[in-house]
């Protein structure tokens, strides 16, 4: 059912090279009140951004609920309600998992009752036992949930984070109604990877446990809750397991033990349900020997990284000597003998240009040039806070580098001023806009050519029923013809809510032919579903983009 009137998921932007935000004339004025009670909301946090003007601001509302944002420039604006307790909500948001409605301000434009109607958040509570029945503190239990995220189906953490207390009592608040899987872990001693080689290993302990107590995810029962529900005694024992060791060497690529490195080892999978180290991590020793301890069954990634103890300092560090190896380890039983070879990754370094009318005036300041695994994972190692590998940041003259790339990746430019869109990518003459390009080691170069370029294309228009009847809620999914360009990272899927007055607006789509289909709802990420594009392709209306061309379509609601 519906939320009210207002949620979904706003990243904050990086700073600007302390750019001073822009300021305009417009301003917002609205009221946060309790859906169950019409009682005002004190203190709810108001954030109001916006990715052409580079804005991103916040406010609190006042003893009466009421909040009131000034000194807005013209631009198009996300807007994001929180409160401790309540479920979060975007403007226009009326199901839990969907974008919110964007707003549309103009210079001076005064916008007002711009309210919001919070429903108290869902709550899970349980008690987490061991295999004999008795409670166990420290157990992180999440709320997890299904949803379509670098192109396919996963498990994603959807709430907080609650740690059992001392009667192994739990408690997740602040939900949105769905349905979810609760997995309780239990984090090894973050020591014990570091324990010395002749230290007892712990024969047993508890990998991650799902509702209703199984080890196996595909054995999980979903839980479901209402809105502003309390679903109690979501109660279920950990499984124990026999926990493993996992050993071996690490060489560097001139066939040198990597001294100092840290071997560290997370759980397979953009989703997967822990991003943590498993168990710290392990120093590469002298003789380029590591060793894993406490490490419960499953599929991982061991990473292995150099970490300059000089870390805040990182201009003084030669990046591209910094070494690192990334693999897939499925652990059943101890694993040794492990032999491990890092690579530096390939450097590449490029420039942004611009063509177009405006390229004079245009600035490459704030841009960022990424690489990404085509599953939507970043580069190996996003090591040191994400600065120095497979990040890109642009200087002025439009020259960057990328380092640290190994294996198949997408480039991606993020960050662009406004009003300009990717013309095209290439690699030395080799077109690679929507292809990954494998990174084999040993290949550096210096050709990547980002072209960006203002002949942006835009659609817009307004959806109405059989009827003819404006409809005033709704999601436009554009999609092109070609099914080769569907999927995860395409630049050629976009998704639009109508603004407040109904009317949708979507800019930057690369020229050729697409297919725009209409629908009541969809959840974030769907869109990158491919068998959802091919079941609305029946009922889509086809159209085509040219370059720079600016399009009105008056499309209609098909029934359902």
């Amino acid at each position: 059912g519906p939320l009210g009137r207002g949620g979904g998921r706003l990243g904050g932007m990086p700073p600007r090279d302390n750019v001073p935000p822009p300021t305009g004339t417009a301003r917002i004025t609205g009221r946060v009140v309790s859906a169950e009670t019409g009682t005002p909301i004190r203190r709810a946090q108001i954030r109001i951004t916006s990715r052409d003007a580079r804005i991103n601001r916040d406010a609190t509302t006042d003893s009466d609920g009421r909040f009131e944002i000034l000194l807005l420039p013209a631009s198009r604006y996300r807007l994001h309600v929180s409160k401790a307790g309540y479920v979060a909500l975007e403007y226009g948001q009326a199901r839990p998992f969907e974008a919110g409605k964007p707003l549309d301000i103009s210079t001076g434009q005064s916008l007002e009752k711009i309210d919001f109607s919070l429903p108290r958040g869902s709550v899970i509570t349980g008690r987490i036992t061991d295999e004999f029945g008795d409670p166990v503190t420290d157990v992180q239990v999440q709320a997890m949930r299904y949803q379509f995220a670098n192109g396919e189906r996963q498990l994603m953490n959807a709430g907080r984070v609650s740690t059992t207390d001392d009667i192994g009592q739990y408690r997740i608040f602040g939900l949105m109604p769905g349905d979810y899987v609760v997995r309780g872990s239990l984090r090894t001693n973050p020591n014990a990877a570091m324990a010395s080689p002749n230290a007892p290993e712990a024969p047993s302990g508890y990998p991650g446990t799902y509702y209703p107590g199984v080890a196996d995810v595909a054995q999980a029962q979903a839980v479901t809750v209402a809105l502003g529900q309390e679903l109690t005694s979501i109660a279920f024992s950990l499984v124990p397991a026999r926990l493993s060791r996992i050993s071996g060497t690490v060489m560097s690529s001139d066939g040198r033990p990597l001294t100092g490195a840290v071997v560290v080892l997370r759980a397979a999978g953009a989703g997967g349900p822990a991003r943590l180290n498993i168990g710290g991590g392990s120093p590469v020793r002298p003789d380029g020997t590591f060793r894993l301890t406490n490490v419960p069954p499953g599929e991982y990634i061991l990473d292995v990284q150099q970490r300059p103890r000089d870390i805040q300092n990182l201009q003084n560090i030669n990046l591209s000597e910094l070494e690192f190896a990334s693999v897939p380890v499925s652990v059943s039983g101890d694993i040794d003998g492990l032999a491990l070879v890092t690579t530096a990754g390939v450097s590449v370094s490029g420039r942004v240009v611009f063509q177009g009318t405006n390229a004079q005036k245009a600035t490459a300041r704030g841009i960022q040039v990424t690489a990404t695994a085509p599953s939507g994972m970043g580069s190996l190692i996003m090591a040191f806070a994400g600065r120095a590998l497979g990040v890109g940041r642009v200087n002025n003259d439009g020259s960057f580098e990328l380092r640290g790339l190994a294996g198949p990746q997408l480039i991606r430019a993020g960050g662009l001023p406004a009003g300009w869109a990717v013309k095209g990518i290439s690699l030395d003459g080799v077109d690679i806009t929507d292809a990954p390009f494998d990174f084999k080691p040993g290949m550096n170069a210096a050709g990547l050519l980002v072209t960006l370029t203002d002949r942006v294309t835009e659609i817009s228009g307004t959806v109405r029923d059989s009827k003819g009847q404006a409809v005033a809620d709704y999601v436009l999914v554009v999609f092109p013809e070609n099914d080769k360009f569907w999927g995860a990272q395409s630049r050629y899927v976009a998704t639009a809510r109508p603004n407040q007055n109904g009317s949708f607006s979507v800019t930057g789509l690369p020229p050729a032919r697409y297919l725009a289909a209409v629908v009541p709802s969809l959840e974030n990420g769907m869109q990158n579903d491919v068998a959802l594009l091919a079941q609305l392709r029946a009922r889509a209306e086809n159209f085509t983009l040219a370059e720079g061309q600016t399009l009105n379509l008056n499309l209609e609601m098909a029934p359902q």
